[in-house]
């Protein structure tokens, strides 16, 4: 396994076609890389690991495989990528179908793919794309901005976020700066807001447990608001319907 001297915390790309990514990020002061074929006895998948090239210099590291025309054909192989690397690293990931497997707290984490979940622990930033997968992510120090296709759930956020949802649900246990969160098809719920929140689904239901002292928009063409409001709030609701399809019955309920 190629292993590189990094002292200080590094920039990890990984780039490929087919297979999972993952990232462990600890108090060490080197960086190995290891690329093996998901199926040893499949021969695509022995060549597609062979066939990966492993980079490294001024503190930058690139895990990559020869582009193809078309990255959807049977006859590539599927590879399984694990960097482990100093905490504080950056880290970008890019594959067509894998997934992905950040562990320990990086630094930026950009991730993509088509087809493939995606967890992350900790890190100061994230940019992360699915067109069909999970997204679980632990903390986020930073601004968060997340497009996924499939459930996803956020822990906490320390920036501001922006969270698109093509079909799923996503939860949010807190998040301290501006939220931008919609969906197509799925419900929305965040537990705590502590500045404004702009929410909005399709068909599904929007919940927001305690807001702060931002302004709360929220939507639902087909589904139910629900927001918590801390005491002495001042109000202000606009709740139109469309002509057709029903009339808004507001509901306050004081809680213990």
């Amino acid at each position: 396994m190629p292993t590189f001297d990094t002292p200080e915390p590094i920039s990890a790309t990984v780039d490929i076609v087919f297979g999972d990514i993952w990232f462990i990020a600890g108090d060490r002061a080197d960086t190995v890389v290891e690329v093996r074929p998901v199926d040893p006895s499949r021969e695509v998948d022995v060549e597609a690991a062979e066939q990966a090239t492993i980079e490294f210099a001024d503190g930058r590291l690139l895990v990559a495989h020869p582009k193809l025309r078309t990255a959807f054909t049977t006859k590539y192989g599927s590879v399984k990528v694990l960097v482990e690397l100093p905490t504080g690293s950056d880290v970008q990931g890019d594959t067509e179908e894998g997934e992905y497997l950040i562990k320990g707290a990086v630094g930026s984490c950009r991730l993509r793919n088509a087809i493939g979940d995606i967890r992350v622990g900790q890190a100061t930033g994230v940019r992360l794309r699915t067109a069909g997968g999970k997204v679980i992510v632990d903390h986020v120090t930073g601004q968060a901005d997340v497009s996924g296709n499939g459930d996803i759930r956020i822990r906490r956020i320390d920036g501001g976020a922006v969270v698109e949802n093509a079909g799923g649900d996503s939860w949010i246990g807190e998040v301290a700066g501006d939220l931008l969160a919609t969906s197509t098809e799925g419900d929305i719920t965040v537990e705590v807001a502590h500045a404004a929140i702009s929410a909005g689904t399709a068909n599904g239901h929007v919940r927001v447990g305690e807001i702060g002292s931002g302004t709360a928009d929220l939507y639902a063409a087909i589904g139910k608001l629900e927001v918590g409001i801390p005491q002495d709030t001042d109000i202000r609701l606009d709740a139109p319907t469309s002509p057709g399809y029903g009339r808004a019955h507001p509901t306050f309920t004081r809680r213990a």
